[in-house]
């Protein structure tokens, strides 16, 4: 059983610090960023745009000097190209992408080398390294999937026949090796409806996790498949309990075994796959979800609160094999003002789940947290990572909400009061209290057309947190140092 505890010590401190006038990358926000690799004097990296549809977009690869705190070199690719993803052949970065190849009626997945120092990338022309013929078929879905140890890829097509009432598909799997040889390659005919969004994780060993969104009855629903390295296809069995579980979050664990963090019926439920596709851990704990923390009410009422959904986000394994689970209360909202048409993201509460090594639950905590931004893409929510010896905290904050001593109306952040925002870094303790740092204040005279905000994290090291933040309308690299 879970432990409810809500206890905050607030000051503002010096021990850590955050730097000014970093470098600009070309990256928006809300782009999905990967480090490729790090050595004594440079961070390499990818990122990857996203589009107003939610799809990948303009794809960069940036060279971080940290003793200079500088650019090296940032290559940008036109989504046209279609890179998702890429990894490190020695002075080299590798991109891989796919694409609808009409002339030929194949799903092709290629790939593209260049020395990463070069100023200039020369003539872009990616070598076809995996087809699938689709002459039979009238949509298809593809993704390239990275392990996390950045050696092996995996490429997976979905064809749909061209019978509207068809209830089959099939599902193509290849997973190889950076260095082009094969590990498994499956093949499946499936019946049952296609899926309209998929979503996969690959284990450094070679399995495959795949996450699949079906409309029914106009609902969404999700399937976990696991595709093992021994070529089984095997979908997730749904025992009696799991069926009330809804919102599920899943990322790979340390230990490659995939988990799947959610709302249940009583509470929230816990589902963990192995690389043999067998449940390996289910729970289901009887915790509320609070609508407040305890003593604590907002200055804005969120308008119709019950339509705010719990919506776990970060799954976190850490160095000591517990795993710690970040959720929030979420909406998403387009407004219509004329002709134009403006998204906002409301994020209220923050629930946090902590878990010891055998993923039994050790507490668990509700803390006051609540931002209103705009836009699709940027989602302004804390990210947990360990640095220093603790489980930290980072986010922007209400800047009211952090000084002056505890408090129990607590100051929702709203993306155009600008004046109003702070960074802030807090540890977590073992028992999930938290004891928070302002360490950066804009100050009462910031203009309301400038500002900055954290975008999202980089990479951490020994002596620093790499963080892209924004300033104005652009993304800057910024360190924060002990």
């Amino acid at each position: 059983m879970f432990i409810l505890v809500f206890l905050t010590s607030f000051f503002v401190g010096n021990a850590q610090h955050i730097t000014t006038k970093g470098p600009e990358i070309g990256m928006d926000d809300g782009a999905r960023i990967t480090v490729l690799g790090e050595d004594d004097n440079n961070i390499y990296f990818y990122a990857v745009d996203k589009s107003n549809y939610g799809e990948d977009d303009e794809f960069f690869v940036t060279v971080y000097d940290k003793k200079n705190r500088s650019v090296v070199v940032e290559h940008e690719f036109d989504e046209d190209y279609g890179f998702s993803t890429a990894f490190m052949a020695d002075d080299k970065v590798v991109l891989v992408g796919s694409s609808f190849n009409k002339k030929n009626k194949s799903v092709d997945f290629f790939q593209y080398a260049f020395p990463v120092m070069n100023k200039k990338k020369g003539k872009i022309a990616p070598n076809v390294t995996y087809s699938v013929p689709v002459e039979s078929t009238r949509y298809n879905l593809f993704r390239v999937l990275r392990s996390s140890d950045g050696q092996k890829l995996a490429y997976l097509t979905y064809l749909r026949p061209t019978n509207n009432n068809a209830e089959e598909y099939t599902l193509d799997v290849m997973v190889c090796g950076v260095d082009g040889h094969e590990v498994a390659h499956t093949r499946e005919r499936i019946k049952g409806k296609f899926p309209h969004v998929v979503k996969g994780y690959l284990a450094n060993d070679g399995t495959v996790y795949v996450e699949e969104h079906y409309y029914i009855d106009q609902k969404e629903t999700l399937q976990f498949v696991t595709v093992t390295s021994d070529q089984q296809y095997k979908p997730m069995q749904i025992e009696e309990d799991m069926e009330g579980m809804h919102n599920m979050h899943a990322e790979l664990l340390a230990d490659q075994r995939l988990m799947m963090f959610g709302a249940a019926k009583d509470g929230v439920g816990m589902i963990v796959l192995d690389n043999t596709g067998e449940v390996a851990k289910f729970g289901i704990y009887e915790v509320e979800i609070p609508d407040l923390p305890e003593g604590v009410t907002y200055d804005f009422d969120f308008y119709n609160e019950n339509s705010l959904a719990f919506k776990p986000y970060q799954i976190l394994s850490l160095q000591d094999g517990r795993v710690l689970v970040l959720a929030h209360r979420h909406r998403y909202i387009l407004s219509s003002y004329g002709n134009s048409v403006t998204a906002y993201n409301d994020h209220k509460n923050l629930y946090l789940y902590l878990f010891d090594k055998e993923l039994e639950p050790l507490t668990f905590e509700t803390r006051p947290f609540g931002t209103q931004s705009i836009g699709n893409n940027h989602e302004d929510l804390p990210v947990a990572f360990e640095w220093d010896g603790g489980i930290r905290l980072l986010f922007n904050g209400q800047v009211s909400n952090y000084t002056g001593g505890p408090k129990r109306e607590w100051k929702v952040l709203f993306a155009p009061k600008l004046n109003e925002r702070c960074l802030v870094l807090g540890t977590l303790d073992d028992d999930l209290h938290f004891s928070p740092k302002i360490i950066r204040n804009p100050g009462p005279n910031v203009p309301f057309t400038m500002g900055e905000y954290f975008e999202q994290l980089l990479q951490v090291t020994d002596d620093a947190v790499y963080v892209i933040n924004h300033r104005n309308s652009d993304n800057f690299i910024e360190e924060i140092r002990k």
